[in-house]
């Protein structure tokens, strides 16, 4: 008897101590106003700070960093700090910003203290650089900047969250906790571990009704749908397709799904890769319509462009390589690949046509490339795939195709995509593509305002890339999220950065 009664005490106790939540009585319970959010994800940065490279993605999800503008429905930007802007002329714009913002810190965010911001990421992020030689000038609750360059795209450019509004002066530890005007405050940061945010009792934009949130990085799928399921989280980002349809059949959990604009785009290393005829043997041999609706279920819909069919800039106005396995083969053949040796893999002048196809660990990125390994198998291809925990292998070129996850519009306008995978002075134009027409339609795009010439310049790059033959993708996400039903006031929106607001509840 004995034995049995300290067994079931270790039981409980156990119980008790599992993953974040612990045990306590009902009006602890009860009163526990902190939200807990996972994710594979969730926790992927190096530090807070927006200034660096694309950790501002981090700093504005949490619910404590804040921009100018944001992107709104159907992408569209809108003033979040500013109250309004004002094109001067091609190269100065006038920002007007609300009279009523301030930081965490009490202090009023006034036209200095974003000028001394904005010049900080301009100094500090190689995507800002435009920023950096541009001049400033305080003109009341205006800031005033003038471009060293038409920058037509400046107000977009301002909606990323690099350009998240910091107290400079008075931030201590940009890297674990710096001073924004969100709804949330830094209380404590472990790099790829756990994020955990306070109240801010003094955010602008009202009463923030949730004490706390709290996002933890879970590795594992499986371990992630199962902490949602035992109620240890609150929010579980990143779902997979089975364990989305798992929760979506608990009572007390609900799924929801928005499609994004980010896709998982085909590198072709084209110092590897010189072999045009392979790489549009690939293009054909790849059945992207079975990815997405089969071996993803519908999460992923296939991608014959860098953007979305529903936007001015898909592919319903392009002409893509669509699926044809039989001239796929074609193509290989006419290029003097053929089998010799009847085992399924062709070869020219005596060696096997193989392909290293380098992944890394993030969304479905594992499944759909050992699913394309086996497509290219059925045209003669072997595809050698190669695992990295990270994306680093792309800046040294440890690829000769490999399958980046990326948000192709993260700030409403397709400009900053297209250059940073196309253009030939680009850090990350990892499949070194250089062709000297779209090098100069990507300096006159920089130049152009909305409109219909600004969309079919970028149909006009889109559609050299594919004639080139110099990169693909494959499908587009569809976040999947599941939440207990009483979590209220979080966002999940397509490109992903805009999810803890001062409403968020549960």
């Amino acid at each position: 008897m004995k034995k049995r009664w300290i067994a079931a005490g270790l039981a409980a106790v156990t119980a008790c101590s599992v993953f974040i939540s612990g045990c306590g009585d009902d009006k602890k319970a009860a009163a526990d106003k902190i939200v807990r959010v996972a994710g594979t994800v969730s926790v992927s940065s190096s530090s807070m700070d927006p200034a660096k490279g694309w950790d501002g993605w981090y700093i504005v999800r949490y619910g404590v960093g804040e921009t100018l503008f944001k992107v709104g429905d159907g992408l569209k930007i809108e003033p979040w700090l500013a109250e309004k802007f004002e094109k001067i002329d091609d190269l100065t714009w006038k920002i007007t910003l609300k009279k009523n913002v301030t930081f965490s810190n009490g202090e009023a965010m006034t036209s200095q203290k974003v000028i001394d911001s904005l010049k900080r990421v301009g100094d500090m992020n190689e995507r800002a650089g435009f920023l950096k030689t541009a001049v400033y000038t305080v003109d009341g609750d205006a800031v005033v900047i003038k471009t060293e360059k038409p920058r037509l795209t400046l107000i977009n450019d301002l909606a990323d969250p690099y350009a998240a509004i910091i107290d400079v002066a008075n931030t201590k530890d940009f890297e674990k906790a710096p001073i924004g005007t969100g709804p949330f405050v830094m209380a404590s940061y472990e790099s790829n571990k756990k994020a955990v945010m306070k109240k801010n009792p003094k955010y602008w934009g009202g009463e923030v009704k949730s004490d706390g949130v709290e996002y933890t990085k879970v590795t594992d799928a499986n371990a992630l749908a199962m902490s949602l399921q035992g109620g240890e989280v609150d929010i579980a980002q990143d779902l997979t397709v089975d364990a989305a349809e798992t929760v979506a059949k608990k009572d007390n959990l609900v799924v929801k799904r928005v499609a994004q604009p980010r896709v998982y785009q085909m590198y072709f290393n084209l110092n590897k890769m010189q072999d045009k005829a392979v790489r549009e043997a690939i293009m054909y041999g790849v059945n992207k319509k079975d990815i997405g609706e089969k071996l993803m279920k519908g999460s992923v819909s296939a991608a014959y462009s860098a953007f979305p069919d529903d936007s001015a800039y898909g592919a319903k106005n392009l002409k893509p390589r669509m699926f044809d396995a039989a001239k796929a083969k074609q193509i290989l053949a006419d290029a003097g690949y053929k089998d010799t040796n009847g085992d399924g893999v062709v070869e020219k002048d005596g060696k096997p046509l193989t392909v290293q196809f380098s992944v890394y660990k993030r969304a479905a990125i594992a499944p759909i490339a050992t699913e394309m390994q086996a497509q290219l198998k059925q045209i003669g291809i072997d595809v050698q795939i190669k695992n990295f925990e990270k994306a680093t292998f792309f800046a040294p070129g440890d690829f000769d195709i490999a399958l980046y996850y990326v948000v192709t519009m993260p700030v409403g306008d397709p400009y900053d995509f297209l250059y940073n995978a196309y253009d030939k002075d680009s850090k990350v134009n990892f499949g070194h593509y250089n062709n000297p027409e779209v090098q100069g339609w990507l300096e006159k795009l920089q130049k152009l305002s909305d409109g219909e010439a600004r969309m079919q310049l970028v149909h006009k790059i889109q559609q050299a890339v594919i004639d080139d033959a110099a990169m693909d993708f494959v499908g587009f996400n569809t976040i999947q999220v599941g939440m207990g039903k009483n979590v209220k006031g979080y966002l999940i929106t397509p490109n992903d950065y805009y999810q803890v607001t001062k409403d968020l509840e549960k």
